[in-house]
């Protein structure tokens, strides 16, 4: 702990080889040494900030999400700080935080994994609120909070606005801009999923998993672009006239 960005560098190492159970006595050591300090400059609480995070993913990967619940909301409450601390001494580093919306979408996961739905909700709707889009929310909350006819509507209609059906790596994603992908695969899943349950606009849905399936098979006949939003602005860059055959 005497190098805290070393210890956090480990700590990330340990998440990423699966080592959970010393992930999670690592982080907890972690973010307790910062907790007891009163008095911490930005350094420190950006450290905070981040082993929260961690800590928070790891209660969730051992299903400890009960325990996850306090940390998360330590992590919302340290986040303000932090926001605070930066707007006042380095407003140039705010824009490099990780976006308010993924601290809210975590929220969203560890209270649905722990059982606790209007909570979940709550935070799924602010992931919402601070990235307008945001399918891979849009999805995990139909998922973890499953028939709820308000987040099937919601997802439906983000689906609708993602864009273009993208090929990342072999696998179908949508990703709308700003915001991080999701595998159509599981997208389609609870389209017709909602269609069956009859929970969702079932026209809105068909027309949904119509939409990406042409798409898919576009991609693949090779008739569309791997990444349409990518190469239309590839297609902005190259020069609209050749100067020299005047």
């Amino acid at each position: 702990m005497n190098d805290p960005a070393q210890t956090l560098l480990q700590l990330e190492r340990y998440v990423a080889d699966g080592r959970m159970e010393m992930s999670e006595v690592m982080a907890i050591q972690f973010t307790d040494l910062f907790l007891s300090q009163k008095n911490r400059d930005a350094d420190s609480q950006i450290m905070l900030v981040k082993g929260l995070r961690i800590l928070c993913d790891v209660f969730l990967a051992r299903n400890k999400a009960k325990r996850g619940v306090s940390t998360v909301k330590i992590l919302h409450r340290e986040r303000k700080k932090l926001v605070r601390m930066l707007s006042k001494g380095a407003p140039q580093l705010l824009e490099k935080m990780t976006p308010a919306a993924e601290d809210y979408r975590r929220a969203g996961k560890v209270f649905a994994h722990a059982g606790k739905r209007s909570a979940a909700m709550k935070a799924f709707t602010q992931c919402e609120k601070k990235s307008p889009g945001h399918v891979a929310a849009a999805l995990e909350a139909c998922q973890l909070i499953p028939d709820q006819k308000k987040l099937i509507q919601r997802f439906v209609n983000i689906v609708a606005s993602s864009g273009p059906v993208i090929m990342y790596e072999g696998v179908f994603y949508l990703q709308p801009n700003d915001s991080p992908m999701a595998k159509t695969e599981d997208i389609m899943e609870m389209l017709h999923a909602a269609i069956e349950k009859q929970i969702g606009p079932a026209d809105a849905c068909q027309k949904q998993i119509e939409r990406i399936s042409a798409e898919r098979l576009a991609i693949e006949r090779g008739d569309a672009a791997a990444n349409a939003r990518l190469q239309a602005a590839m297609d902005l860059l190259k020069p609209q006239h050749d100067y020299y055959e005047y």
